[in-house]
Parts: C-alpha cells; sequence; structure tokens
C-alpha cells in the first residue's frame, strides 16, 4: 500500500482539563509493505519474548520506504537545548517496523506507544517492551519498534551477546535483503515519517482509530531521543508525548559519530508544546558516564527543573540494565541467536529494584497527561555530592522516587556495580530482624508502604498484587 502525504490524525495535548487538540502530521508519509512473512528464521528478528497470544494480541512486521532528510546544526548548540537545524540532504530508504497490537480491534485504546528500538548492542532490542508489556496489553494500547538506525540493518556482530547476535540483513538475508539504510543522519526523519505512517488509516494499523502517538526510547536511544525533542519534533509535529527512559547528561549527535558536535550537557528546551516524561535510574547518574568510554556524561548537570510540560523521575534502588530486564533478554536471544551469551546467572545478582513498576506507572501517567492534560506528580531528585549518590547506612540511595523496596528494604539495591546491572545484596537475618523483628511486622510495614506509593502515582493499583506477592518471598533466615 502507498500512503499519501500530509496525513491528519488526532493526537496533542492541551493545558488545564480541557482535551487534546488535533495534531496535524503533515509531511512524508512512507510506502508501507506487508505484513511480512517468510524468510530463513520464519519470524521476525526481536521478535516479543512475552507470549503475546493468550492476551490476545498478534505480532505482525511491515517495511517503511520513502526518501528520508538528514538535517545540520542551523547556529551554535547550547546547552539549553534550543537548537535549531536546516534540511541537509536526502536519501531513499527502507527499513522495517514491529507492530504488536489488540487482536479484536474493539479492544485497542486508541494509544500507540512508538519505541525506537535500541541498537547499542549492534542489533535491535526491544528494551521498553519489557518494562511496558504489561501496562500496555492491560490497557489495550499498541506497540511499536521502529529500526530508525542503520547498524539494526547493517551490523554483521561484534557486541557482548554473541557472535549470532547480527543486524537484520545478516541474521536472515532472505527476508530482509531488500532494507536500505543510509545512515543515522536520517534517523531522525525515518523516526517521524514511521510515526506518521502509523497514524495514517491505511497505514500499518489499518481498522484501528489511532488517537495518540507516544514516542519511546531507553538508553542510546533515549540518547537520540534527547536529541529529538530539542531539534526535530519543533519542525516536526507528529508525536503527542515523550517517555525518555535512561538517558545520558548528553545527546546524540544530529549527524555523524562524533560527540563533539553536541554539547557536554543537554537540558531539555524550555519551550515543549506536548509533555515529556524523563525516568532515571541510579546508574544514568554517574555510572554510565564511567564505563561508555566517552559516549555518555553525567546526568546531574543536564537537570531540569520540573515545568508545564516537564517532568523527570529518578528512582532510588535501580540499575539502567537491570535483573527483570536480563531475564527477558535472555528468553529473546536464546530463541534468536545461536550462541547467545548466558545470562541468567547474572540476573540473580544484578540490581532486582522495581523499575518495571515505576515504568509502568510513568507510561499511565504520560498518557493521562497527554490525554485530559492532568502531569504527573513531581518527586526529588536523587542526593549526590562530590560525583556520587549519598547513601544510608546500609548502602541504598537517599532521596529520587521512594519505593517500598527503598522504604522498607530487605536488600541493598543500587544502579552501581558490574557494568550497567547494578547489584542486588540480600540483608542478613540478623539486620532483618534487628529492623522488623518478625516477617509479619515486615509484611505489614511493607504492605503500608505500598498503599502510600500507589496513592503518590510510583506504582499502579493494578500491580499491587505481584508487587505484594513478591514481598512474601522475603525469609528471615
Amino acid at each position: 500500500m502507498v500512503l499519501a502525504l500530509g496525513v491528519v490524525a488526532c493526537g496533542g495535548s492541551s493545558s488545564g482539563a480541557e482535551k487534546k487538540v488535533t495534531r496535524a502530521r503533515v509531511g512524508p508519509v512512507p510506502e508501507v509493505t506487508g505484513p511480512i512473512n517468510g524468510g530463513i528464521k520464519g519470524f521476525p528478528q526481536t521478535t516479543s519474548a512475552i507470549d503475546l497470544s493468550p492476551a490476545g494480541y498478534t505480532e505482525q512486521e511491515y517495511f517503511l520506504s520513502g526518501t528520508a532528510t538528514a538535517y545540520s546544526q542551523d547556529g551554535t548548540w547550547t546547552e539549553d537545548g534550543q537548537w535549531a537545524v536546516r534540511a541537509e540532504r536526502t536519501a531513499p530508504y527502507t527499513t522495517r517496523i514491529l507492530v504488536r497490537r489488540p487482536s479484536d480491534p474493539s479492544k485497542f485504546s486508541g494509544t500507540v506507544v512508538v519505541e525506537w528500538l535500541n541498537a547499542s548492542s549492534r542489533t535491535d532490542v526491544d528494551v521498553d517492551f519489557g518494562y511496558l508489556a504489561e501496562e500496555i496489553i492491560r490497557s489495550g494500547d499498541a506497540w511499536v519498534g521502529v529500526t530508525a538506525q542503520q547498524i539494526g540493518v547493517t551490523s554483521t556482530g561484534g557486541s557482548q551477546f554473541g557472535a549470532g547476535a547480527v543486524g537484520l540483513m545478516a541474521w536472515d538475508p532472505q527476508r530482509y535483503g531488500s532494507l536500505d539504510h543510509p545512515g543515522d543522519d536520517f534517523s531522525y526523519d525515518i523516526y517521524s515519517q514511521a510515526g506518521r505512517a502509523i497514524a495514517s488509516v491505511d497505514g500499518p494499523l489499518a481498522g484501528l482509530e489511532v488517537n495518540t502517538l507516544l514516542a519511546d526510547g531507553e538508553s542510546q536511544s533515549a540518547h537520540r531521543m534527547v536529541t529529538y525533542v530539542n531539534a526535530i519534533a519543533p519542525i516536526d509535529d507528529v508525536y503527542d508525548g515523550y517517555l525518555i527512559h535512561s538517558r545520558f547528561g548528553n545527546s546524540a549527535p544530529l549527524a555523524g559519530t562524533s560527540f563533539t558536535s553536541v554539547p557536554t550537557v543537554a537540558r531539555i528546551r524550555s519551550d515543549l508544546r506536548v509533555p515529556v516524561l524523563q525516568v532515571q535510574t541510579e546508574t544514568d547518574l554517574y555510572a554510565l558516564a564511567s564505563t561508555s568510554n566517552g559516549f555518555a556524561t553525567p546526568f546531574p548537570p543536564a537537570r531540569t527543573p520540573d515545568s508545564e510540560w516537564l517532568r523527570t523521575w529518578e528512582i532510588a534502588g535501580t540499575a539502567h540494565a537491570d535483573g527483570d530486564y536480563l531475564r527477558l533478554l535472555s528468553i529473546q536471544g536464546k530463541k534468536q541467536f545461536p550462541g547467545f551469551l548466558e545470562l541468567g546467572a547474572v540476573s540473580v545478582s544484578a540490581n532486582n529494584g522495581p523499575q518495571k513498576y515505576v515504568m509502568r506507572a510513568a507510561l499511565h501517567a504520560l498518557q493521562v497527561w497527554v490525554v485530559d492534560g492532568t502531569a504527573p506528580p513531581s518527586f526529588d531528585v536523587l542526593q549526590v555530592s562530590n560525583g556520587a549518590i549519598v547513601r544510608d547506612s546500609r548502602g541504598n540511595a537517599l532521596g529520587g522516587v521512594r519505593t517500598p523496596q527503598l522504604d522498607v528494604p530487605v536488600a541493598l539495591l543500587s544502579g552501581e556495580g558490574a557494568q550497567t546491572i547494578g547489584k542486588t545484596v540480600p540483608f542478613t537475618t540478623d539486620v532483618l530482624v534487628s529492623l522488623y523483628s518478625t516477617p509479619a511486622a515486615y509484611q505489614k510495614a511493607f504492605a503500608e508502604a505500598v498503599e502510600r506509593a500507589v496513592a503518590a502515582g510510583v506504582f499502579l493499583e493494578a500491580d499491587v498484587t505481584a508487587i505484594l506477592a513478591e514481598s512474601r518471598n522475603v525469609r528471615f533466615g
């Protein structure tokens, strides 16, 4: 199918209790081909690690083809994020998107989470779908993963995941041989065009009434999302809200690969027109800058005060790549890649904080903010001093978004440790007894803290049963 230019779809947001306004998504819209089937493997790369069919969801893959624009900086970019761009050149492209949607159109909420697939491991990974899937499915949202970056298409391996972890064309040349990505300079416009295609009545979600597009990216993708929000969103009015998860203190370059072209500190611009919610783990403040070989800079200098259209949540006791992420990645990787790195043992010692629950609450809060203008709560930032997170006597962070796992702790939960996975160090029986006396007293204190977290908007009521069940696994000796 070929889509027309100048597609108009509902979206956007407004202040106060007013309903959202219509957002005109005007600009180039790619040709959409699919659903794609066949190939050597018989299924798409980055297929869901979560079984979707019992939830009434389907997964389909489509190709997008069009002409994308690369942009260059217009004037000097400074740390305030007020970044101007100019069109530099164009190139043809063909990339792919993954679509996960309710099988029954009547179950669709109207919201699509559009994730910029993470390519930092030289292969596409749907990191945030793992954190958000439970909330996406129970809300009836759709999810679309976009292969926006060239390496996801052309990589021949070289990541920590093993020799089998490669890009699309090497992974299944029969299925993906027609893909053609001109380079990351074009990734921002490809992401814009993907949004327009998704919103089109004739696009990959044909038959569903798309009302809201939420842009999402984690880690390296969040790095690029900062550049998109500051430089591209003001000229491409495509997305209704942004979830920026685990970003760095700087941003990705607009063109080329040199980070000297962008400020070492990148704040979110102050003249936003749609909601932006940033979610940060402990690792994202300083540890990423020390492990990424210049790719990242510390986040605290880039902190921007909450405003009408900006919120930043810094979650105490969480890590950039935690145990939940590693367990899902292991399931997905073993299905797709020969010799995939064994992650089971690593996930046990990794941070096992409640990041997934806070992320679900963040997605829900962003959607409410977009739809009816009710802004999420603001929270204190994590306490820092002399380039380090301030911690209590047992090693847990002070400040930030507080969860029962930190305020009624049974372990040291840190985002700092080996690589980006943080650590979990259970308290000894003696410490547990000194804190709570008995398991019953602990369970009571924890349940009360969960109630406070729900009231504060940190957790969702729908997750309370699962959270309390996890707490009952705690043993006093």
